[in-house]
């Protein structure tokens, strides 16, 4: 049975990432991330399409301590056509920075990029339509991630009034998670996100978490979310957002 519930929503600037249990820095919402920002964001070569090409691209990142990346280069390789879009995806990865003090803290990670025509057919159907004036502005082409303060214009979801309608629109489209229900779990999942010049969610990870599977609920309502990007000097350009989601156990009915 799907629930709704009661809760409220902020839209604030990013909070310093908080410390995790992890000695080497890895990137920002993990696999489950890496996997929607390909979803979302792989632009598959024409040829590469028309020849039915596929395989994976494996990705070898070097990353330092502070969450910066030190170099990457392909490792597995599909074709120089996929192999160039490979690198182009990885470089949107954000990385989280280490908790070592030392250099621990460093390490390569080996990112995975998928080539399959006919997921990617897929995966463009669902994606959300660019609709606004906003979407006529050209994207900027350098991977600078600005923080709302940074920004000319802000983000904005595509969602009847905007910041003021992003409750309603979340609670017409919740489901309370069973087992948050039957724990009587309640509380806040705040949640902090890249949003790309193409108006996706990228680089999302939990800052401020819940259980009874309400953090993944709370992730699937953002992804689920259309975006205005956000504007500098005239483009768009990627910028970081932070929503918190508090979850208000419905009334129970005898």
């Amino acid at each position: 049975m799907f629930r709704t519930a009661l809760f409220t929503v902020v839209l604030s600037a990013p909070l310093l990432i908080q410390a995790q249990r992890i000695e080497a820095a890895q990137p920002m919402g993990g696999p489950a991330a890496l996997q929607h920002l390909i979803e979302q964001e792989l632009r598959y070569p024409v040829a590469a399409l028309e020849a039915n090409i596929k395989g994976d691209v494996t990705v070898v990142v070097g990353v330092n301590g502070d969450g910066s990346v030190a170099g990457m280069q392909v490792w597995r390789s599909v074709c120089p056509e996929c192999d160039a879009e490979a690198l182009r995806i990885v470089r949107m990865v954000r990385f989280a920075p280490s908790t070592a003090t030392d250099e621990r803290g460093a390490g390569d990670h080996y990112l995975v990029v998928p080539f399959d025509p006919s997921k990617y057919k897929r995966w463009v159907k669902v994606r959300p339509k660019k609709q606004g004036d906003v979407f006529k502005l050209p994207a900027s082409d350098t991977l600078l991630v600005y923080t709302p303060k940074q920004l000319d214009s802000q983000v904005v979801p595509l969602v009847p009034k905007g910041n003021a309608g992003l409750g309603q629109f979340l609670a017409d489209n919740m489901r309370y998670p069973d087992e948050a229900y039957r724990r009587n779990i309640e509380g806040v999942v705040r949640l902090h996100f890249t949003i790309e010049p193409s108006g996706s969610v990228s680089n999302m990870y939990a800052t401020e978490e819940l259980g009874g599977g309400c953090t993944d609920e709370a992730m699937r309502l953002i992804y689920k979310a259309p975006w205005s990007p956000g504007i500098k000097n005239g483009e768009r350009v990627r910028s970081t957002s932070e929503v918190s989601i508090r979850f208000t156990l419905p009334q129970r009915t005898r």
